[in-house]
């Protein structure tokens, strides 16, 4: 558990430190006391994030660098620091220098909540993707590195595929590429599934919230592979579409456009459903979330919610509030809650 957290230089605290944090943690001021900068510092030091800002933007104006660190109940300490002119990075256990892998391996996780989230279903599929892929690189070190490959593959591949539209190169030179994507592509379908599959196994647990309201609920996942063969379908699909993969520059199916949907009584929670259901199921997915990366890491997540609290009812807010006892929470706010470790910047 997070004892102390201290920054320097990051966004717009020259220094900050926070002691005596405890289990519960809400951070109370008004908007423009940029409350959500402190849980960003900590989704950092989780090797998350809350804003995706580039480092650039995270150093403090008219300063080089900025530092981060938290302290432990053991009073182990984590440190991440950045280096604006050289585009610098160090990551620190103890005073000594460690490698960004070791720096995730001994990091505490966190599970963001952000109102943006409450919007998972109706927005684009990019964003419910981005949820899968943030717990599966919250839950397994090498996912982050996987994904970046993968995307590198597909980048050459559609470079690869414009050049042979503009008669630079010729089909044989995309087998390379289409080698390497099958390889990639199928290494993370075996992470996908693995959430995926633990996601259709506990979703019908909302039911306990639903009570009567609700009699059935299952996660389906849009995808054109099953888990049994993917080497096999993307080797298959590739070979029949490669004439519009030329046409359109680009690989236009697989890990990267895969979607998820809800059903609910037979209804899509994306399309039919009503607001007060979806917020139900979308807590419990990040519920999910967090009882998932424990039982891949073996460590409890910190919860890190930011100003959603106003975007719930009541039911909701205690809905919410009531699962999350277990785990050391950073909440933002902008109104008070009595007999709580109240932080104020």
């Amino acid at each position: 558990m997070i004892k102390e957290l201290k920054l320097l230089n990051f966004r717009n605290f020259s220094e900050l430190k926070l002691e005596s944090l405890n289990k519960e943690n809400f951070i109370i001021w008004e908007n423009w006391k940029w409350k959500t900068n402190i849980l960003e510092a900590i989704s950092l030091l989780s090797n998350n994030s809350i804003t995706w800002l580039s480092l650039d933007e995270l150093v403090k104006k008219w300063e080089d660098y900025f530092f981060i660190e938290y302290k432990t109940n053991e009073w182990s300490k984590i440190s991440f620091s950045y280096i604006k002119e050289t585009k610098k990075k160090v990551f620190m256990y103890n005073n000594s220098k460690i490698t960004k892998k070791k720096f995730n391996q001994i990091t505490n996780k966190s599970v963001i909540f952000s109102p943006i989230i409450m919007n998972m279903m109706y927005l684009s599929p990019s964003l419910r993707r981005e949820f899968l892929d943030t717990i599966l690189k919250n839950s397994f070190d090498n996912y982050d590195k996987l994904l970046i490959d993968y995307k590198k593959i597909i980048k050459h591949r559609n470079k690869t595929l414009k050049s042979i539209y503009e008669s630079k190169a010729n089909k044989q030179d995309l087998v390379f590429w289409d080698e390497q994507f099958i390889i990639k592509a199928n290494e993370i379908y075996k992470y996908r599934y693995k959430i995926i599959n633990f996601l259709k196994e506990t979703i019908s647990t909302t039911l306990e919230y639903f009570s009567w309201k609700i009699t059935n609920i299952e996660l389906i996942y849009e995808t054109k592979v099953t888990e049994k063969s993917v080497e096999k379908s993307i080797k298959k699909y590739l070979e029949k579409n490669i004439e519009r993969d030329i046409i359109l520059w680009k690989t236009p199916i697989w890990p990267h456009v895969d979607d998820f949907d809800i059903i609910i009584d037979w209804r899509s929670l994306s399309h039919f459903a009503s607001r007060w259901e979806t917020k139900s199921i979308i807590i419990w997915l990040k519920l999910l979330e967090w009882i998932f990366i424990e039982k891949m890491t073996n460590r409890k997540p910190i919860l890190l919610i930011d100003d959603l609290l106003s975007e719930l009812d009541e039911n909701h807010k205690n809905m919410l509030i009531k699962k999350i006892e277990y785990y050391q929470t950073f909440i933002t706010s902008i109104n008070k809650l009595d007999n709580k470790n109240i932080i104020k910047i």
